[in-house]
């Protein structure tokens, strides 16, 4: 709960309309709702992140973390930056308390020491294409200006390629210094976050568009950047409001949690297949013939469709961002058995987020038009296992037994009904 004083009210309508349309969301990811009495409450949906309303900092923990352990942020930061295609610094978060780490303050630390060890040599160059003229040919003329020449032939028209310190990658940078600089809570960090950007004063504080960020390759002797690099483009593609100037400026980056988890699944999803030689996809598949009437094909999209080495399908997973009670939804039950029915395999899946260990429930669904049984898992995903080293590998390992058919059918499963 919050005075109304302390949240400034037009400002987060303002962000709410940007992050709905970046996001793509259905609703406002943070709804107000008042209390009475000059207070009001936030409630955000959908999405996590850290966003800062006035004097106030908001950091929204998804649902399939439990924000009473502490170290949600690590958690999160750990799956950001697999689904974004970057990588963890261990030997960080390893030689630090995790519960002293706010989600800002995670990636500032991961930002600064990447940024001391690339930046050494300093940054990267690239070059400009300048269009000009002048009484000196520079660069290689340029025939489109052909007829200003004529009329002023003492100045040469050309293009020429200027070697320039104001590159993509050092937009980048400064801009998530500046967006750092704003949030973090540790002092001393945000004034290290200023001192970056005050040294990057020289380049456009606007940052890259984010295909261009994205296509940043860093060379050999400026690796040390990367890490910086990810935590950039995690906060570009994160930013739903990009420090707006004037009255209502607001900082702070949203995710879309069930895009983050769906993600993830399928990366955890990638690794446990390859560990058998297998391969995963995700395309749409039509089926069914239309035989009276009009109208095209049926369509199905599971999230993830494990293959042999010979392409026959052997498993369907589908990524659900809910909690699972002592069922599925009946809408998620028929997606993925009709998935495993028109690609023809007996063993599907339904892959939930939780916060503690919990042990798969398996169904028997028998088919009343003699076809074989299939075989139905509620899967269970310990996402806090994540703040262990070998976390990764244990939820691996998890998504490895289901395909190796190791969780046993117990006698009091019972065959999934309509409902």
């Amino acid at each position: 709960m919050h005075r109304v004083d302390e949240i400034d009210i037009i400002a987060l309508t303002e962000a709410n309309k940007r992050w709905r349309r970046a996001l793509g969301l259905a609703s406002d990811p943070i709804r107000v709702e008042g209390l009475g009495d000059d207070r009001v409450q936030l409630r955000a949906e959908a999405v996590t992140g850290v966003v800062r309303v006035g004097r106030t900092d908001i950091e929204i923990a998804p649902k399939f973390l439990s924000a009473v352990e502490g170290s949600w942020q690590t958690v999160l930061w750990r799956i950001l930056s697999i689904v974004e295609g970057g990588h963890v610094d261990d030997a960080l978060t390893a030689a630090h308390e995790l519960a002293e780490f706010s989600l800002p303050d995670l990636l500032a630390e991961m930002f600064l020491s990447s940024y001391a060890r690339g930046a050494a040599r300093g940054l990267p160059r690239g070059y400009l294409t300048e269009t000009s003229s002048g009484p000196v040919l520079r660069g290689s003329l340029d025939v489109t200006r052909l007829d200003r020449w004529i009329a002023r032939p003492w100045e040469l028209p050309y293009v020429a390629d200027l070697l320039t310190d104001d590159t993509a990658l050092a937009r980048l940078l400064r801009w998530t210094a500046d967006c750092l600089a704003a949030i973090v809570k540790a002092p001393g960090r945000s004034r290290a976050m200023r001192e970056i950007a005050a040294g990057l004063s020289h380049v456009d504080r606007r940052p890259p568009h984010l295909l261009d960020a994205q296509r940043i390759v860093l060379g050999t002797q400026h690796q040390g950047l990367e890490p910086a690099r990810i935590v950039g483009l995690l906060l570009l593609e994160g930013a739903g409001v990009h420090h707006a100037g004037g009255e209502h400026a607001l900082s702070g980056f949203l995710w879309n949690s069930d895009a983050i988890y769906e993600n993830y699944v399928y990366w955890l999803c990638t690794r446990a297949a390859s560990s058998r030689g297998e391969l995963v996809s995700k395309h749409a598949t039509k089926f069914g013939e239309v035989v009276a009437g009009r109208g095209s094909r049926l369509e199905t999209t599971p999230d993830v469709v494990f293959r042999d080495r010979q392409g026959a399908v052997v498993a369907v997973a589908d990524s659900k961002y809910k909690r699972l009670g002592s069922r599925p939804k009946a809408p998620d039950t028929y997606q993925v058995l009709t998935a495993g029915h028109v690609l023809g395999c007996r063993r599907v899946s339904l892959a939930y987020p939780v916060a503690d260990h919990a042990e798969p429930t398996v169904w028997r669904v028998p088919s009343a038009l003699g076809s074989e049984d299939i075989e139905l898992t509620a899967l269970p995903l310990n996402l806090m296992s994540l703040t262990r080293p070998d976390g990764p590998r244990l939820l691996i390992e998890t998504i490895s037994a289901w395909l190796d058919g190791e969780l046993v059918l117990r006698p009091e499963a019972s065959a999934v009904g309509a409902t």
